[in-house]
């Protein structure tokens, strides 16, 4: 019997959300369960030529006609039907074999199409739930802002099970349906894949790392690196490591600012990386940023490099709210400001920046609290039994 992926297409490259379905189910393969990812759709113009395929164990299929993503419009909309199509017709002849599916999207349409199939099939339906959809704003239409809404306030009755990422999702979701079994599982990574070259010496950088979606974000660390040179706080660099589409209109207004810097020549910008480069980028740098505002969006998600800047064993500095607090202690195991604020960011730092032997035992301290909490194999059979415990 198969445990299977519905939903978001792309893997096994891509975003945070394709990284944690590679880490989900790869922890139920460790834990003896037989992983399956279905991707309806090709979302990439260099297409995987086998249509049966496996990544570090994860057998994964490609179901739309053609496997690279047309630049037609009207091939490519032909191409996404015929990867509905294509999954409607998998999942009708495996229906004996499919034990449950993980459902991991933002569109509740979608979950309601999943939902009649997994009743009339007959299979488990769980559902990820790691961001509070209805408080985003940035970049939502009033037809998307009412997907939000509605998958906010009534995908719990959608489903067999729950997988939250938050307190605030796992809070959330029993005020709406205390009877739905729920399992809590934070932001994870693969410790083993940053094992290679351990000893790395630091070099003088801050740096962050995040996707171009997050601009207001990324110019908060901008204005707060302006701040550090101005003041003599800090002499080394700042290096951003950002994702998306490099034509978008904020990578532009990004490089303009960069670029109209009287610090430009101490800003390094690279784009869309590799991930094992971006492992050995993380393990030389100086210090970790990943700011995080004190807004339902922040508080209630949990930031998916949290784990991954853990896993490299250096310091991170963010801000005492939401998941964060839970984990880690300021000082101790982390820099965690009071507020989101460049003079709240600035104090920590003041305080902390001048010791190198400081900031390397933080890093030490939250490379333990990873280890511990956000490692994927520590949630492997507890995953398993939640599934196999849900009637």
């Amino acid at each position: 019997m198969f445990v299977i992926h519905l939903g978001s297409s792309g893997f096994p490259q891509g975003n945070a959300q394709i990284q944690r379905i590679r880490l989900t189910f790869k922890g139920l393969k460790l834990a003896g369960c037989n992983p399956l990812i279905l991707n309806k759709h090709s979302i990439r113009k260099i297409g995987n030529t086998k249509r049966i395929s496996r990544y570090q164990g994860i057998p994964f299929i490609l179901l739309s006609a053609l496997t690279s993503r047309p630049d037609n419009f009207i091939s490519r909309n032909l191409n996404k039907f015929s990867g509905f199509l294509a999954e409607l017709i998998f999942l009708i002849k495996k229906r004996k074999n499919i034990h449950t599916a993980i459902f991991y999207d933002s569109s509740f349409s979608q979950l309601l199409y999943y939902r009649v199939l997994s009743r009339l099939l007959g299979f488990k339906l769980i559902i990820h739930y790691v961001e509070f959809r209805s408080s985003i704003r940035r970049g939502r239409n009033l037809f998307t802002h009412l997907n939000d809404l509605a998958f906010d306030n009534y995908c719990y009755f959608l489903c067999d099970g729950i997988i939250v990422i938050s307190e605030f999702l796992k809070k959330h979701t029993i005020s709406k349906n205390k009877l739905l079994p729920i399992i809590k599982i934070p932001a994870i990574c693969d410790f083993d894949e940053f094992d290679t070259e351990h000893k790395v010496k630091a070099e003088n950088y801050i740096m962050y790392c995040g996707t171009i979606i997050y601009i207001e974000v990324i110019e908060f660390v901008l204005d707060l690196f302006i701040r550090l040179k101005e003041s003599e706080m800090y002499g080394g660099r700042l290096l951003f490591v950002i994702g998306g589409d490099v034509k978008d209109v904020d990578f532009i207004k990004l490089e303009s600012r960069i670029n109209n810097s009287h610090y430009k020549d101490s800003i390094l910008l690279q784009k869309n990386i590799p991930y094992q480069e971006l492992i050995l980028l993380y393990k030389k740098s100086e210090l970790l940023i990943v700011p995080l505002r004190n807004t339902k969006q922040d508080i209630a998600g949990f930031h998916h490099k949290i784990g991954e800047y853990t896993a490299s064993r250096r310091p991170i500095i963010s801000t005492n709210i939401g998941e964060l607090q839970y984990y880690f202690k300021t000082g101790f195991s982390a820099i965690l400001a009071e507020e989101y604020s460049i003079e709240s960011y600035m104090k920590k730092l003041s305080e902390i920046l001048h010791s190198k032997e400081t900031l390397a035992q933080i890093g030490e301290e939250g490379f333990k609290v990873g280890q511990k909490k956000l490692n994927y194999k520590n949630y492997a059979h507890e995953l398993n039994q939640f599934i196999n415990g849900i009637k």
